[in-house]
Formats: C-alpha cells, structure tokens, sequence
C-alpha cells in the first residue's frame, strides 16, 4: 500500500517532535551536569535553545496545517469523484 500525503506529513511531524524533545532533553542534561559539577547555572543558561525551538515548534505548526489541507482536499477530491459517477440505477418493486 502506497503511502498518502497525510501519512507523510504525519511521518515528518514525528520527526520534527522527536528532534524537539530532544533539544529539550539535552538542555536540561547539560544544566544537570553543569550543576554538578559546580557551575552557578543562571536562569537564562539554556535558553539559547529557545531560538531553535520556536523554529521547531513553527514547522511543527506548519506540519498541522499541511495535514489539516491535505485532509481537505482529500474530501474535496472524493466528493467530485463521486458525483462524477453515474447513479446506481433503483429497482422499483411492482405491486
């Protein structure tokens, strides 16, 4: 079975999800080690990060709205090519 667009993009936003968590998780990783070995850790240390992660979360938006479009014109596409075809004829029972 061939893939369609939705599954793609939702493939994509996985991808994009697990890349954002792991910038998370290694910000907070590198605090944790920097704390312990007795660096003073400020409250903006890490926040470098913000900058990528609002790229992330951006495209991760971006993502929801291309499925959300795909999903549209997905409906839009049966629904012309059920009403291109012909209508199933009615068996009219006699009395």
């Amino acid at each position: 079975m061939t893939r369609n667009h939705v599954e793609r993009l939702g493939e994509f936003r996985e991808i994009l999800v697990a890349t954002r968590r792991e910038g998370v998780r290694n910000v907070h990783h590198t605090r944790d080690a920097m704390r312990a070995s007795g660096f003073q850790i400020g409250d903006s240390d890490g926040a470098s990060y913000g900058a990528e992660l609002k790229a992330l979360q951006e495209e991760i938006e971006a993502v929801d709205r291309a499925i959300e479009d795909e999903k549209r014109l997905a409906l839009a596409l049966e629904s012309e090519t059920q009403s291109r075809r012909p209508a199933k004829p009615r068996i009219v029972k006699g009395t």
